[in-house]
C-alpha cells in the first residue's frame, strides 16, 4: 500500500475509532454514548477497559464507573469469548445472536474440566434466583459451592461466562476490587428486542462506521464470524457503505463516517487492548510489522499499552503505581523530538486526571535505555 494511502487511512480510522477531538461536541462524552458509537470496546482487562471509554469520552474513572451504577453500560461476553464494553440495552441481544457458548472449543475445554451437562443446567437455574442484585465473584463461586458445583480450576469462569454469553446474566459494578455478576433481565432497565437482520444490520452499520476503513475480513474477525455471514450482515446495509478498491482490497467506510479533523492526529497514550489494534484482522495499516513483537512479545494476543503518533503505534509504555501519582514509563521505537515528548507529557496529563492523580512520564530509550 502507498505510503499516502496508509496515512489517509490511519487519519479517518482514528476519527472514527473517536481518538481525534469531536467537532460536534463541547466537553465530556457519556459512555453510553461511546458504547453505542463503536457497538463494543475490548474489556477483557478492566483498568484497559475503562480507560478506552475514557480516552474516547474525557470522563474520569470515577464517571466511568458510575456510568456502569447507572445501568447505562456493561461488561459482559457478546462475540470472540471476550470481554467487551455494550450499551447495557443491547447486552441480551448481542450475546444472543454473536456469542458461541455452545462452541466445540467450549465444549472441549467443559470437558476437559469435567463441566456436566447438570452443572450448566444447575448454575443457571442457580443465578437465575440469586443474581437478582449484583454479587461478587467470590459470592458467586460459594453459591455453587453450597449446591455442589466445583467452582476450581476455572470451572467457576466458564460457568459465569456460558451464561452471559447466553444472555442470562452479565457483570455489574465492582464490589472491592471484585466484579459482580447480575441477571440482565433485573438489572437493565430496558433491553432491545431486534430482529436476527436488525441485529445483524446494527452490528455491521456500527462497526464500519466506528473502524472504517475496514475489509469484510476485519468484521468476520471481530465478530469472529464466517465471510459468509459478514457479508450477510453488509448486504442489509450496503446503501450506507461506501467502497473503494486500495491496494488490490476492497475497503469500506461509512456515508455518515466521522469528520477528519485537518492536521495531523496527535500523540495517544493508549490500553493494551483498545479497538486500535484488536478492532482489525489486520494490523498493518496501523502497527508496522517490524514493531509486532515488541508490541505482542509473546506473539499470543497479550498486548503492551502502546504510544500511537499520528495513528501509527510508535512505542509502548508501562504504568507504575507510587503512593501519590502515577509513573508512565513511555519507550518509542525510535528518538522523538522535543514537541513529541511535550506532545507524550500532555497525554500523560490526561490519563492522570482520568486516575485522578498526578502522572510522571519516565523515558526509556528506544534500545531499552533510560534516556
Amino acid at each position: 500500500m502507498r505510503e499516502g494511502d496508509r496515512r489517509r487511512m490511519r487519519r479517518t480510522r482514528m476519527a472514527a475509532l473517536g481518538l481525534t477531538p469531536r467537532l460536534d461536541a463541547d466537553g465530556p462524552v457519556s459512555a453510553l454514548d461511546v458504547a453505542r458509537e463503536l457497538g463494543a470496546l475490548q474489556a477483557q482487562d478492566y483498568a484497559s477497559g475503562a480507560w478506552s471509554l475514557g480516552v474516547r469520552s474525557g470522563l474520569t474513572l470515577a464517571e466511568v464507573e458510575q456510568a456502569v451504577h447507572d445501568r447505562e453500560v456493561v461488561r459482559t461476553w457478546p462475540m470472540r469469548g471476550t470481554i467487551h464494553w455494550v450499551p447495557a440495552e443491547d447486552a441480551r441481544w448481542m450475546c444472543e445472536l454473536l456469542a458461541a457458548p455452545r462452541s466445540t472449543t467450549l465444549a472441549t475445554r467443559f470437558a476437559q474440566l469435567g463441566i456436566t451437562e447438570a452443572d450448566v443446567e444447575l448454575s443457571g437455574r442457580l443465578f437465575e434466583e440469586h443474581l437478582r442484585e449484583p454479587r461478587s465473584r467470590p459470592d458467586v463461586a460459594a453459591l455453587l459451592v453450597e449446591h455442589g458445583i466445583d467452582p476450581t480450576d476455572q470451572r467457576n469462569y466458564h460457568l459465569i461466562g456460558h451464561h452471559c454469553m447466553s444472555g442470562l446474566i452479565c457483570q455489574g459494578p465492582l464490589i472491592g476490587k471484585q466484579p459482580s455478576f447480575v441477571l440482565i433481565d433485573a438489572w437493565v432497565p430496558h433491553s432491545l428486542k431486534p430482529s436476527r437482520e436488525e441485529g445483524l444490520a446494527t452490528v455491521a452499520e456500527r462497526y464500519v462506521r466506528s473502524h472504517g476503513p475496514v475489509t469484510d475480513k476485519d468484521l468476520a474477525g471481530w465478530m469472529l464470524k464466517p465471510l459468509g455471514l459478514t457479508r450477510e450482515a453488509l448486504a442489509l446495509v450496503e446503501d450506507r457503505l461506501v467502497r473503494e478498491q486500495v491496494d488490490g482490497q476492497t475497503w469500506l467506510t461509512h456515508v455518515a463516517a466521522r469528520d477528519v479533523p485537518d492536521g495531523p492526529s496527535g500523540v495517544h497514550l493508549l490500553p493494551q487492548w483498545d479497538e486500535f489494534l484488536l478492532g482489525y484482522k489486520s494490523r498493518d495499516v496501523t502497527l508496522p510489522p517490524e514493531h509486532f513483537a515488541a508490541v505482542v512479545p509473546g506473539r499470543n494476543m497479550v498486548f503492551k499499552p502502546t504510544l500511537v503518533i499520528d495513528g501509527q503505534v510508535a512505542g509502548t509504555w508501562r504504568r507504575v503505581q507510587k503512593r501519590a501519582h502515577v509513573v508512565l514509563e513511555v519507550q518509542p521505537f525510535a528518538e522523538l523530538s522535543v514537541r513529541r515528548w511535550d506532545e507524550v507529557g500532555r497525554a500523560a496529563a490526561a490519563y492522570g486526571a482520568f486516575l485522578g492523580t498526578e502522572a510522571e512520564v519516565v523515558r526509556v530509550g528506544p534500545a531499552g535505555r533510560d534516556s
